[in-house]
This record gives structure tokens, C-alpha cells and sequence, in this order.
């Protein structure tokens, strides 16, 4: 039977400058078989939590997948100041590298979300109903996540798996990763909770690439869900090379679906994991392999079970899984 999973987000295909991973993860759970998309649930994070909501529904239409809900939830983090955040969002949006890039590239189109703001009571019931049965892929902030821990304490048991995408060990350039750094409480949160958990972290997915040639790729499968994604993705991939200095786009969020599909794309290991909520490290995770401590004089050390680490990636074999997906499906 398919794996049933939840994915929270906060996506962005459409917007200028603004990263398309979420899509392409989205994207490729509904292409696959081996998997069961019950509900996309969105968080303040990349994008605007009503933007979130309007990209997700326009992906979702566009794939012929009406059928699966959309919940927006939090609008804030439970502490992190929302102003630089929106600030930076709005400077990458408005410069005019994104207006040449995205020019004529379709937005979001409009959707109201309505009473829908509900995405942690969704989650929490969902995995409630279904112990052991329901994986959760999280890849935006960890805010929804931390409200369904809240109201409902028994998740951490009740969940097959929750997959994150976020962190920064040792990236260098990076004092912080979106995800983490948008609501740091929220990931130390998450990551105290005792939920069996695989994090992917900025420093693995920051050595994968996306280019112009694997699009070509995928668009020669065809197919409304293919087309949408290709149209969307090309501008961030220019995007990622002319003003980043990348070759092609990061597959950060994608590799959180994709390890689902094959585990052996990926290297791991365990380790226990906390997050810094004070000072130049705030949001940073820091972790050390269970039993391997030297010297921790006068430090609180966390007591807690360890989560699987993913430290390495076959980034060609990667690129082959989404292509292929996609185009089968």
C-alpha cells in the first residue's frame, strides 16, 4: 500500500525570486504511486501564509488534483519577530533580476482560504486517527508542527515518521537556514519531542543541483502537472545561477519526498539534536552521535532519543528519481 503522507510548506512556485522546492516535492508526491498525498498544509515561511495557500491550490489544480485539501495554519512564529524576515522576502520580490526573470511566468492565481486556517488541528487529527500509519514531511518553519505537538501530545507516538527539511551544522555563509531560523522554538520543539524523525539539513541539500538540461528532461514527459512545474522552475533555476552564483537550483525540500521513494539515495546517521535559541547561533542545530560526549563540564545536555541525520547524497541519482516520476505519472 502507498505510504500515506502530510506535507507542510510553504511554497512558492510562481513568485518572484522566490524558491520553487516545495512544487517540485509537492510535485512529486502526487506522481508517485508509492505514495498517498492526504492533506497540504501551509505555514508562514518562504511566502506569506495566504500566498503559501494560493501557490499550493494553483499547483494542485494544475496537477488535476482537486481532491486534496489545503490547510493554511500559522501566520507567525511562536516567538521569532516576523519584520526582518518579511523585509528580506520583499527585497528579493521586488528586485529588478526577479522582474526580468519571472517575467511572464504565471502567478498564484487567487484563492481564498476561507475558514481554513486549521493546518495543526488537521494534522494532529489526521495522525490521531491513523497511528503509525501517516508520515509527516515537514519542509517549511516548524510552527504548525509545534501547535499539533500542543493539541495533541500523543503525535510524537502516533506518527509513522516526520521527515524535516531545515538546519544549518556548518554551511558555510549560512548563520542561519530558512526554516529553523524563521521559528527556532518551534524546531527545538519539534526535534525535543521525541517523534522518530529524519532531518535533512541545508548542509546536505546545499550540494544538489537542478539544471536547465535535466529540465529539458523532465518537459519531454509531457503532461499538465510537468508543464506547470517546468514553466515555474526554469526562472528560479536562472534565478539560482545569474544572481546566486549556483549551478541550478537546490533540491532542498524535494529530497525530503525523495528519500521516502529510495532510502539508499541518502547517507545517515543518528544523532541527538538541539537547537540554539540565543545570540549569533540562534536557530542553529548542533548534534553529536549518542554515547560519543568528551567533555561537557557544567553544560545541561539534553537527554534525549536520537533522530537520523542525513550527511550525504547521490545528487544524480536524485535528479533521475524526479525526473522519472514525473514523467511516468
Amino acid at each position: 500500500m502507498p505510504t500515506k503522507v502530510i506535507i507542510d510548506c510553504d511554497p512558492g512556485n510562481g513568485v518572484p525570486a522566490t524558491d520553487v522546492d516545495d512544487a517540485l516535492a509537492i510535485g512529486l508526491a502526487l506522481a508517485s504511486p508509492d505514495l498517498d498525498l492526504a492533506v497540504v498544509t501551509i505555514v508562514d515561511g518562504n511566502t506569506p501564509r495566504d500566498v503559501g495557500f494560493a501557490c499550493a491550490r494553483t499547483l494542485l489544480d494544475a496537477a488535476g488534483s482537486p481532491e486534496v485539501g489545503v490547510h493554511t495554519g500559522a501566520a507567525r512564529a511562536l516567538l521569532e519577530p516576523p519584520a526582518p524576515w518579511a523585509d528580506r522576502r520583499s527585497a528579493k520580490r521586488d528586485s529588478a533580476e526577479a522582474s526580468a526573470l519571472w517575467d511572464g511566468i504565471p502567478g498564484p492565481a487567487p484563492h481564498d482560504p476561507g475558514h481554513r486556517h486549521d493546518a495543526a488541528a488537521e494534522i494532529a487529527a489526521r495522525i490521531a486517527a491513523e497511528p503509525g500509519e501517516i508520515t509527516l514531511v515537514a519542509i517549511g518553519p516548524l510552527t504548525n508542527i509545534a501547535h499539533a505537538l500542543a493539541l495533541h501530545p500523543g503525535l510524537a507516538d502516533d506518527v509513522a515518521r516526520i521527515v524535516i527539511m531545515g538546519g544549518a551544522f556548518d554551511v558555510p555563509g549560512y548563520l542561519q537556514e530558512l526554516n529553523f531560523g524563521m521559528d527556532p522554538e518551534a524546531a527545538r520543539v519539534v526535534l525535543a519531542s521525541g517523534a522518530p524523525i529524519t532531518l535533512v539539513p541545508l548542509d546536505v541539500t546545499a550540494t544538489t543541483a537542478l539544471r536547465l538540461p535535466d529540465l529539458d528532461r523532465l518537459a519531454g514527459g509531457g503532461g499538465a502537472l510537468v508543464d506547470y512545474l517546468c514553466r515555474t522552475t526554469a526562472p528560479w533555476i536562472r534565478y539560482s545561477e545569474q544572481v546566486r552564483g549556483n549551478d541550478g537550483c537546490r533540491l532542498h525540500d524535494p529530497l525530503a519526498v525523495a528519500l521516502l521513494l529510495d532510502p539508499d539515495l541518502v547517507e545517515t546517521e543518528e544523532r541527538v539534536v538541539d537547537v540554539q535559541v540565543d545570540g549569533l547561533t540562534r536557530s542553529r542545530p548542533i548534534g553529536w552521535r549518542p554515547g560519543s560526549l568528551v567533555l561537557h563540564a557544567g553544560l545541561d545536555v539534553p537527554d534525549r532519543a536520537p533522530v537520523r541525520v542525513v550527511t550525504g547524497v547521490d545528487n544524480a541519482r536524485l535528479v533521475d528519481l524526479i525526473v522519472d516520476t514525473l514523467t511516468r505519472s
